[in-house]
């Protein structure tokens, strides 16, 4: 019932992984493993991996974590027959802003139900919403399930290299023709934290030239200029200024989401916000 698609380049998270699911899905599945050290970006490998499932369903899964339900499997399932479902996760964003950004914008719009694993060891119990499903817009990777039927019609971009930014690309892809859900009777341990480095950036400025579209119910003028500011920050640690870099930045303007007086202030601060 459950093809589990697993991009694998830990052999000891693998297993424990393994024997987790064994324990603790409840259903019957099958886990697909793509060997990954490095070989390919994690598009290519869930691409491939899904071309090798068999059942309806599919979870792409990180190996560096843990299930705390039982017979979590069933649980998944019965949300796959939601109307016009697109993606399942256990964690994900109600926002998407003009810059370009992952599925976390800030907490006022984080739908997250997980246990996260710090970098000094110490777990957090990182519960945001009570309902079993959650109407979301991007979908965190960790953890994310589609229906066969659905997959093919949309797949991983490919485009997108290493291990950054191919899940909000697909969920927001997603979204754009069906609704996109977190549930919380699944429950997590995620050992890592996340790695926003340059490529991040990078795949995450390819999404949003990509997807322009306005995903938001009602705009939200103060977070778009936050945002604007610590994109524009975080864009001149990775790149020097330049004509060419100040319209890059300056072609994420949230002008059709800002009062004019706060858009001009924000191209003030693009010129010279780090001089």
């Amino acid at each position: 019932m459950l093809s589990i698609i697993i991009s694998s380049y830990k052999t000891a998270n693998f297993k424990a992984l393994k024997e987790n699911i064994d324990k603790t899905c409840g259903i019957v599945y099958e886990i697909i493993k793509i060997d990954n050290p490095g070989l390919m970006g994690i598009t290519e490998a869930y691409n491939l991996g899904a071309k090798k499932a068999k059942y309806n369903f599919f979870l792409f899964l990180h190996e560096d974590i843990i299930f705390h339900t039982d017979n979590w499997g069933e649980k998944l399932i019965s949300h796959h027959h939601i109307n016009n479902l697109g993606v399942i996760g256990i964690a994900g964003g109600t926002y998407i802003p003009s810059v370009p950004s992952g599925w976390f914008t800030n907490m006022n719009y984080a739908l997250i139900n997980i246990l996260q694993r710090e970098y000094d060891t110490t777990l957090r119990n990182v519960k945001t919403f009570t309902q079993k499903a959650h109407k979301a817009i991007a979908i965190d990777g960790v953890f994310i399930s589609i229906s066969k039927d659905n997959f093919y019609n949309y797949s991983f971009d490919e485009k997108l290299k290493g291990y950054h930014g191919y899940d909000t690309e697909l969920s927001l892809r997603v979204a754009k023709k069906h609704q996109n859900y977190v549930v919380s009777d699944i429950l997590i341990e995620h050992f890592s934290p996340g790695n926003p480095d340059k490529l991040w950036f990078i795949n995450n400025m390819y999404i949003r030239k990509k997807h322009r579209y306005n995903f938001n119910v009602k705009n939200d003028e103060k977070t778009e200029m936050l945002l604007y500011k610590a994109f524009t920050k975080t864009f001149f640690t990775h790149y020097k200024k330049s004509f060419t870099n100040y319209f890059t930045v300056l072609q994420f303007l949230p002008i059709s989401r800002v009062k004019l007086v706060n858009c001009l202030k924000l191209i003030k601060f693009t010129l010279y916000s780090n001089d």
